[in-house]
């Protein structure tokens, strides 16, 4: 069985970073944000892994966080960035090298007020069930 979680960081970031809708909502797309970062912006983040292995298939289901920073007052930003994600991810049929991805499903979303205040914070969890080639 292979670990295909960095390969389908790659293409989720590159999906979202490569659709000019969505980079003309936000100022960037990033893995590591850099400080001082101009807001609003999207983050690739945690994920994690389970097996999901059948008797004649190796496989995995991952989970991805997408999150969405916003200084808007109110939600009217976070949320028209995490719909366009939406739109991007939720049945996607997107390209994992070396892998068969066999379905990618929204699973959560929330948007907080980051302790700051100001802050919203938007968090989208994305579910992909991967089998190897």
């Amino acid at each position: 069985m292979s670990d295909h979680s960095l390969q389908l960081q790659k293409t989720v970031f590159d999906t979202l970073d490569g659709d000019s809708n969505l980079q003309s909502k936000v100022s960037d797309v990033y893995n590591f944000v850099p400080q001082n970062t101009a807001y609003p912006y999207v983050q690739v983040g945690d994920d994690s892994m389970a097996d999901n292995s059948t008797k004649n298939l190796d496989g995995n289901i991952h989970s991805i966080m997408i999150h969405t920073w916003s200084r808007y007052r109110g939600d009217k930003e976070a949320k028209e960035i995490m719909a366009r994600i939406y739109e991007l991810l939720h049945n996607s049929s997107l390209s994992v090298s070396g892998a068969s991805l066999v379905n990618a499903r929204f699973e959560t979303s929330d948007i907080l007020n980051d302790p700051d205040g100001i802050t919203k914070h938007g968090v989208q969890r994305f579910r992909f069930v991967i089998y190897d080639t």
